[in-house]
Parts: structure tokens; C-alpha cells; sequence
């Protein structure tokens, strides 16, 4: 499983460095990570992962999200979930990783707290093919 031991999460791409642990502004106290295939729900008060605690992320923020799209041909799609949806990039908008792509969001604390009614996040690929994800909360 990705990232399963790391709980201090650095990001040093074009001299700009993000670490992100309990201590850090914004924190990252909680993180998750698995490898995933075809459409799935994400909810993030109950994040079950098969080795290690699971996660509920209830009144926290995601501050980082990372995304590995192992598909050559299939687009990975995020969005808000339908029902108690999580907007990551506004209230409608999706975000998308390209086939074979990766992509890496910091939040900065901007999003909302993660709460009953703001929770779930929507991914969409093509059956059978396979992306890993990692997010941090804090």
C-alpha cells in the first residue's frame, strides 16, 4: 500500500518545500493511502485501509491530495460526492488526472471541515483500472 508508514509528508518540487505533520501550519494529523480501482466513493469519516488503523477525518481539513493515475488509456475523474459531497474545487467542479499522470493539490487550509453533510468524494475511471491516492488531513 502507498505511503502507508510516512506520516510526515514533504513536497519539494521547484524549490518549494510543504512538510505537513501534528506540529506543521496547517497540521497534517491524519493521512490515508491505498491503491484503488475503477469508480469509487470515498467517505472521509470512514477510510478503511486493510493494514494499519482506519481513518475518520471528522472536523478536520484536507490539506493534501495526491493522486497517481496507473491507467495508459483512462482518465481519473474527482468530484464532489452526489450525496454529502466534498467539493475540493468548488461547489460543481471536478478535478482530473490524465492517463499514466499524477497530480498534487495543497489545500492551505482553505477547504471546509470534513463533517456529516460534507464528506464524500466521487472518483471515476474505467472499470478494472487501477490509480493510488493519498490524502492528509489536518
Amino acid at each position: 500500500m502507498p505511503a502507508i508508514g510516512n506520516r510526515s509528508v514533504t513536497s519539494n518540487q521547484f524549490n518549494f518545500t510543504k512538510k505537513l505533520n501534528a506540529s506543521s501550519t496547517p497540521p497534517g494529523s491524519a493521512s490515508w493511502a491505498d491503491a484503488l480501482s475503477g469508480d469509487q466513493t470515498l467517505d472521509f469519516t470512514a477510510l478503511s485501509r486493510s493494514i494499519g488503523e482506519d481513518v475518520d477525518a471528522t472536523g478536520l481539513k484536507l490539506q493534501m491530495l495526491l493522486l497517481n493515475n496507473l491507467s495508459a488509456s483512462a482518465t481519473l475523474t474527482l468530484a464532489k460526492g452526489a450525496s454529502n459531497g466534498y467539493a475540493v474545487n468548488g461547489a460543481a467542479g471536478s478535478l482530473v488526472c490524465p492517463p499514466g499522470g499524477s497530480v498534487q493539490y495543497f489545500f492551505n487550509d482553505a477547504l471546509e471541515d470534513v463533517d456529516a453533510t460534507h464528506k464524500t468524494l466521487d472518483l471515476t475511471i474505467t472499470a478494472g483500472e487501477e490509480f493510488e491516492i493519498q490524502l492528509v488531513f489536518g
